[in-house]
């Protein structure tokens, strides 16, 4: 492996990403058109964050957003950079700084698959979401 991620590996990774995404995006698309896109992950928290939207110290109830283009020059700069370069960036631990830019690449897959131009983000993540649905459930 090369770090930073040749060029080449990264346009594999965009091909099978765009591959593995093609039939389940068609089967959401026959749905109709998105009305909202969330992001529930760290990632996507990340990825905001690293293109302009507010930091978590603003609190949970600020709108964030991720946007296409402002993904797609983040992209250009974080798949230049080394995982050691990356985890000095604002919101990428040493533990996930080399995961980011595949993380990047799915998000971008997953907007381009879906039309989406935005993506709100979600302060929650997974956990959260589970802790929710077991409240909702009455704690079975």
């Amino acid at each position: 492996e090369t770090d930073p991620p040749a060029r080449k590996k990264i346009n594999l990774l965009r091909d099978y990403i765009d591959a593995e995404l093609a039939e389940p995006a068609r089967q959401m698309r026959t749905l109709g058109p998105a009305r909202l896109a969330v992001g529930t992950s760290k990632t996507f928290r990340t990825l905001a964050r690293l293109t302009g939207a507010a930091p978590s110290s603003a609190g949970p109830h600020v709108t964030r957003t991720l946007t296409a283009p402002g993904l797609r020059q983040l992209i250009a700069f974080i798949s230049r950079m080394t995982a050691a370069d990356r985890a000095e960036l604002e919101g990428i631990s040493s533990d996930r700084s080399h995961q980011n830019v595949a993380g990047a690449l799915v998000a971008e897959a997953a907007m381009r698959a879906l039309d989406i131009d935005k993506v709100e983000i979600c302060p929650w993540g997974l956990r959260e979401g589970v802790i929710l649905t077991r409240i909702d459930k009455g704690l079975e």
